[in-house]
């Protein structure tokens, strides 16, 4: 969407007409808007669109962007930097490591030591309450514009602010989000919400934004990047598996199903055909918004692979050999992994000979020369992880008879035989290795480790010194000063 490829400039322009007198380093303080009034804006559809795409600011590949609005700089969300949400759901799982930040890895951080690295994604909690003043500035506009217009709008904006307030969940569990434009000038510290209340928040934005949403926008490039029916019953599915409601998670899953999304015949595909029928939501990046996973993960003395060609890398990120190896021999999705290549002096670099985990190339398009940023868009929700959730929620509830037809579509693609004869245990077992082996290197083996309550136990079987109350980050420091007594830090920090 060239409204989303732009969404820098707009945020700038938009935001820089509703900036208040705000302490920039008050992040308990989101409330950017003053001159912006339903008097000087909200007036036309150009309008409402304008100030709905502010809110995919944080949704970008890009290293970051300034949130003009507190005049400070924040990673984004979907960058391949060891600081942003993306990144931080691989380090701190057994399938991606980082020589970068050894804090991280070996889970010795807390409140203040890693301050900088935590708030880029709990800062996004100021986009919260945008789209809480979005949305009820739309809904009160009195602009000529169609009410069939302004509720897609009012979706969007309804999905964009359950899918941030979910991202920081993941990280922190529920935090004091504003909801109620009443509030949003309040300068009065509020508690955090209760869980059950955060979950009912984000369940009731997606399903009143999924009604007035387009199904998806594979076959409109001028809006792909929108929010569309589909990515919102994904962040409602995760919600779902998130807290194990597994009913309400088979029955999205289902209705995903029946938007006739598809699996790509060849997995490498799927991360090089733009647009392709089994993405449900890619961050889309461009030449003024680059994605540079690619260049962060290839080495620094790398020259080819067999047919693949690309200048030197940054090496800052790979793949642990006990990861790779659970890989069953014949399986195609490990045509997206490098486990050797030639250097810079002609010599073959593979595990016995100094390359210390192995390569996840999954995005090989355009990416081979230049650089260090390229226009690949950066997979965030497809249709291989719905059947594969379907797959363990079906299980968990009924054990794994009718469970199999669904895992065993994402199996028999990458070449693999069927599953069949296992137990409901055992079924459990393999979905959480199958998903790991489907959907490395997509942000999402944190959530998984952490349902399946495996997240601890392997991060303390590699060595690193976690503890329990460590699936969840702390609240950074500067918040709990901030607060007052009134926000509590998560227990154990």
């Amino acid at each position: 969407m060239k409204d989303i490829a732009d969404r820098k400039y707009i945020l700038l322009v938009l935001l820089l007409s509703m900036v208040t007198t705000t302490n920039c380093s008050d992040i308990l303080e989101p409330r950017v808007y003053g001159d912006l009034t339903p008097e000087t804006f909200f007036k036309s559809e150009s309008d409402f669109r304008n100030a709905v795409v502010a809110l995919y600011n944080p949704f970008s590949t890009d290293w970051g962007t300034v949130d003009a609005g507190a005049n400070t700089w924040y990673a984004s969300l979907y960058n391949a930097d060891p600081k942003t949400y993306l990144m931080r759901s691989m380090i701190t799982t057994d399938e991606m490591f980082s020589p970068w930040v050894p804090d991280f890895t070996d889970f010795n951080f807390g409140p203040a030591t890693m301050e900088g690295f935590i708030a880029s994604t709990y800062a996004k909690i100021r986009y919260v309450a945008r789209a809480t003043d979005v949305i009820d500035k739309i809904e009160t506009s009195d602009a000529d514009v169609p009410e069939s217009i302004k509720a897609i709008y009012i979706a969007e904006a309804k999905a964009l602010r359950a899918w941030t307030m979910y991202i920081i969940y993941d990280f922190y569990g529920p935090v004091n989000v504003k909801l109620d434009p009443e509030t949003l000038s309040d300068t009065e510290i509020t508690p955090r919400l209760s869980d059950e209340d955060y979950i009912a928040a984000m369940i009731k934005d997606l399903e009143e934004a999924i009604p007035d949403l387009r199904d998806q926008y594979n076959n409109d490039p001028s809006n792909w990047g929108r929010i569309s029916k589909g990515t919102a019953r994904m962040v409602l599915l995760k919600i779902y598996m998130h807290k194990k409601q597994w009913d309400m998670a088979e029955q999205t899953a289902r209705d995903i199903i029946a938007m006739n999304y598809s699996l790509m015949d060849y997995y490498p595909d799927v991360f090089n055909v733009d647009r392709n029928n089994e993405i449900i939501y890619a961050v889309p990046a461009n030449e003024s918004s680059p994605n540079f996973y690619t260049q962060e993960i290839i080495p620094t003395n790398f020259v080819r692979s067999g047919s693949f060609t690309r200048s030197p890398g940054w090496y800052g990120f790979w793949i642990p050999w006990d990861f790779y190896d659970n890989f069953e021999s014949g399986d195609e999705r490990l045509d997206t992994i490098l486990d050797s290549y030639q250097n810079s002096r002609g010599n073959t670099v593979n595990r016995n000979s100094g390359l210390q985990g192995a390569i996840p190339l999954k995005y090989t398009e355009g990416v081979s020369e230049g650089g260090p940023g390229h226009s690949n868009d950066q997979v965030v929700f497809r249709y291989a992880e719905v059947l594969l959730s379907l797959a363990e929620a079906i299980n968990e509830q009924r054990g794994p008879a009718d469970a199999y037809q669904y895992v065993n579509q994402v199996r028999e693609r990458s070449g693999l035989s069927p599953w069949g004869g296992l137990s409901e245990d055992q079924f459990r077992d393999s979905i959480l290795v199958e998903r790991g082996r489907e959907l490395y290197a997509e942000g999402v083996r944190r959530q998984d480790l952490i349902r399946h309550g495996k997240f601890i136990e392997y991060a303390q079987a590699r060595g690193a010194n976690a503890q329990a109350h460590q699936t969840l980050f702390p609240i950074p420091l500067s918040v709990i000063i901030q607060g007052e007594g009134i926000i509590e830090q998560n227990p154990g920090y």
